[in-house]
């Protein structure tokens, strides 16, 4: 029996292929022309999302109705919580003036994903989440190990794979403990479509965080 967690990743599939794997930024990185001035600006577009993170997640906590869920976003908040630290020390590592690169505001993929999920929280339902949560740890999961071996080809970053590094590791655990909440959150037809519809909102909203990266290489660098 097809579970829905199953049926999920069926139905994204087509949109994790068009809009992340097969995006330029991924074929940039694999057939060696990565710029350090893009992947600079990758890490800030990372920086600006995984600092609200732990924020959104421990909001949707507070207002699941369910002790396992709340346990579930809180635990997953504490292990996202210093990520932005990563993204710090690796644009440290990369001679880079932090203070200064991070200053500005996002682009649009980091501004949609961090809208979207802080109203969805507070405007709709904290099990939405999930659906980012499957998202982004799914992309740390598959598509991490396969990025940060294909950097190691590049001198400039490899001193500056932390934020690669960790989560290709980390999500790995990660992804099954979204799988396990996933299915077991999905005990309506709404609640199972609006998990879907933020999974897929995600993923394009992940793509475009790459475009971002692209054609904002030159911005406050």
């Amino acid at each position: 029996m097809t579970t829905p967690y199953e049926k999920a990743l069926a139905e994204t599939d087509s949109t994790l292929r068009s809009d992340v794997v097969e995006h330029p930024f991924i074929d940039l990185i694999l057939r060696g022309d990565l710029t350090e001035e893009v992947y600079a600006a990758y890490l800030r577009e990372t920086y600006h999302l995984v600092t609200q993170t732990p924020y959104f997640l421990s909001a949707a906590a507070s207002r699941s109705d369910e002790g396992w869920l709340q346990d579930f976003f809180l635990n997953l908040a504490i292990e996202e919580r210093h990520h932005d630290r990563l993204c710090v020390q690796d644009l440290k590592r990369l001679g880079y003036d932090t203070d200064t690169y991070l200053g500005g505001l996002p682009g649009i993929g980091t501004w949609t994903m961090v809208g979207q999920n802080h109203w969805a929280v507070s405007m709709k339902d904290p099990r939405s989440l999930l659906g980012f949560a499957a998202a982004t740890e799914g992309l740390g999961a598959s598509l991490g190990p396969k990025v940060t071996v294909a950097m190691a080809q590049y001198e400039f970053a490899q001193k500056a794979l932390t934020f690669l590094k960790v989560h290709s590791e980390e999500d790995q655990e990660h992804i099954e403990m979204v799988r396990k909440a996933f299915n077991r959150a999905a005990t309506t037809p709404e609640r199972y479509d609006l998990m879907v519809t933020t999974w897929t909102y995600t993923l394009r909203a992940y793509g475009q965080l790459f475009t971002d990266a692209m054609s904002k290489a030159t911005v406050n660098a």
